[in-house]
Parts: C-alpha cells; structure tokens; sequence
C-alpha cells in the first residue's frame, strides 16, 4: 500500500483515529464498490458464508485483475470497497462484472458495483483519506477515513448513482487465493460481538469521538479479545467450504476444481497432524501465522470490530454505545453469535501474502448495520 501510496505505517490500531496519519487519495482515482443484493434474506436462509464469500470476491477479482496487492481496500462483510488508480479504471470494471456473473450462476446472489471518481465524492463535498495499519507481520491493511467511502456506497444503491454502476455481464472472474477452509472460530470467553460504530452531526474527516469509543470498548474486554486467537483455527477434512470455493474459482460446480481444493486441504491437514512440509509448505507456521493477517478490527469511515468477549462484557459494552447515541453523538449497531468466521485471501504464505477477514456467524456485520439502521430511524 505505501508502494502507491505515500503512507507511514503504524502498529497501534489507536493510532487509526489520529488525523496525521491519513494521506487524501489522488483525484484521478476512483473508489470500487460493491454490496450483496438482498443479503438479509439470504443470512435468514443460513448463508451467511455465501455472503462473505461474495463480499470478498471483490477485493479478490479487483486485486487479481490489477496484479497488485498493495491497493487500499476494506471488507464490510456483504459487500467490500477497493481504491483504484486510473490506469486501472477498466480492469476494475470488467474484473467486478465478471464477478458479478460468477456470484450469480455459482450461488445465486446479486453482487452489485459501481466505480466512483473521486471527482464525485468530492464534489459532493466529502473525501477519502487512507493511512496503512501494519498488523506485525508487514501486511498492512487501509484505514480509511473522510467519508468519502460512505458517500461511495450510498451512490452504489441510489438512483443519482446510475452513471457509476457496474453492470453484470460476460467475462472469466479470476478469484485465485479466495478460501473458506478454516472451521468458525469459537470463542475462549463465550460470545462474538459483531459492531459497527458511526458517529453522528460531525462532518469532520475523521471525528474524535470514535478514540474514546475505541477507548471504551478495550477498557470493557479483556487484553486477548480478538476472535482470531492461536487456538481457533481448525481444518476439518473434507472442508465445509470446498465446494463453494470451488464453485467460486471456476464459475460453477466442476469436480476438477474441488478435486484440487480437496488434495491441498488434504496436504495441509497431514502437515499441520505430522510437521510435514510437502513443497516446503509448512502448515504449522501458517496456523501460527494468522491471529497477526486478521482483519477483527477496521475504521473505513465506521469503526467495525469482532469480538471475543463474556456476555458481561458484551453487556457493558452496549450500555457505552447506548449511553453516546442517547446523547446524539454516535449511531450503532450490535450483533452477537456463538463464533466467527473467517474468509481467506491467499497469494502466499509469506508474511505479506495474506490477509484474513473476520466477521461474527449467523450474520456479523451485515445484521448488525441493520440493528444501527433500526435505531437511527427510532
């Protein structure tokens, strides 16, 4: 990311919420946007693993497309934004249009993209900042602030945004490293909390009152309150999201692909029972590797966290959320499940190729960002 763009990185997620660390993005880019359609239905259908998958699809399809790994991006659990610059523009266009023709004749969900210049987020007077939190493994993941993103998502779904909008069509999706082997993380103190913090009547690029909130929340948990954790992660052979992993790479339900997703889960599976390294894969060392790639906490014009918590301590943080909306300063929205999930974008296994997004089971963020439109239409 600091590749494209002229960011320092910082290792304290707090410092995500410090205003020198953003950098505006140049005015010929453009912001890539994407949403499932209908996606509460679908979670109330239990395929909430469909849904992620989908949302993930986009920072997949674009980041292949461009060959680059290094563009600004966030997960949102039904949906995704990745920042393009403009010698990208029409690859964007078709990698999101091919993937959008996957979605729908793999799973049967409507992926829905538009590209919006920054030029139009910024006539409408808002903008988009990027800084680059290093996760200690020298991946760095996009913070982004300014409110530009929002304004971006807004105009994905409204009328004024027709001009902007994707339209699905024709094209061979390349969605090479999206998986979903790992089993859900269960929880070490009982409960996943899946949140979504807006602030309100501040149009400042990146309020201050999304620090005392972080604030809050870290003083109401316990210090290993990440889902992702060194004990969660366990392969199950066959792996559950095979076949939807499969269908995804290549466009449908073909038996080569699962066949071939099957025998390296399969490699993993012995390495991590036995130490062995086939190719010099060591799948305890990557086990290990990834509490440190996982997205459990992000700010893209929202704060969203994953959290491993009691329900005491789920509690707790409620009453703080609740006690800043009831004064007017925040929106939020809250959803509680018995486990995460995590979805896997893998170039490699190196420290740098990979990165893996959290979201809360039985609908996380999606169902969340509902519970917050709920309340702010109280």
């Amino acid at each position: 990311m600091s590749a494209v763009l002229p960011l320092t990185p910082f290792a304290d997620f707090a410092d995500a919420f410090d205003a020198a660390r953003y950098r505006p993005v140049p005015d010929d880019w453009a912001v890539a946007v994407s949403d499932i359609v209908s996606s509460t239905e679908a979670i109330a259908q239990g395929r909430y693993k469909d849904v992620n998958m989908a949302g993930a699809a986009t920072i997949a399809c674009v980041l292949n497309a461009c060959g680059r790994d290094d563009l600004p991006f966030a997960f949102g659990g039904d949906g995704a934004v990745v920042l393009v610059p403009p010698e990208f523009h029409a690859r964007t266009r078709g990698a999101i249009r091919a993937t959008q023709r996957t979605c729908r004749e793999a799973m049967n969900l409507q992926l829905r993209g538009s590209l919006i210049p920054m030029a139009e987020i910024r006539k409408r007077g808002r903008d988009v900042l990027v800084a680059a939190h290093d996760l200690g493994s020298g991946r760095l993941l996009a913070m982004l602030a300014g409110g530009g993103t929002e304004t971006a998502e807004t105009l994905c779904k409204a009328p004024e945004g027709a001009p902007f909008v994707i339209q699905d069509g024709e094209g061979e999706s390349d969605l090479t490293g999206l998986s979903c082997r790992w089993q859900p993380l269960n929880p070490r103190h009982g409960t996943i909390m899946a949140l979504v913090v807006h602030a309100r009547g501040d149009n400042s690029a990146l309020p201050a009152i999304y620090r005392d909130i972080y604030a809050r929340i870290r003083n109401a948990v316990d210090r290993d309150y990440s889902p992702a954790h060194a004990g969660a992660y366990r392969l199950r052979f066959p792996s559950r999201g095979a076949a939807l992993e499969a269908a995804l790479q290549a466009g449908g339900p073909h038996p080569k692909s699962r066949a071939k997703i099957l025998a390296e889960a399969a490699f993993s599976k012995l390495s991590l029972w036995t130490g062995w390294k086939p190719g010099g894969f060591d799948a305890r060392a990557y086990r290990a590797s990834l509490p440190r790639h996982s997205d459990y906490r992000k700010y893209a014009d929202s704060l969203r966290m994953v959290i491993d918590c009691t329900a005491a301590q789920a509690d707790a943080i409620r009453a703080a959320l609740d006690a800043e909306w009831r004064r007017g300063a925040i929106d939020y929205g809250t959803h509680t499940a018995h486990a995460a999930l995590m979805t896997c974008f893998v170039r490699d296994t190196h420290d740098a190729g990979h990165i893996h997004f959290i979201d809360g089971a039985e609908g996380g963020y999606a169902l969340a960002a509902a519970d917050m439109k709920r309340r702010m239409a109280l």
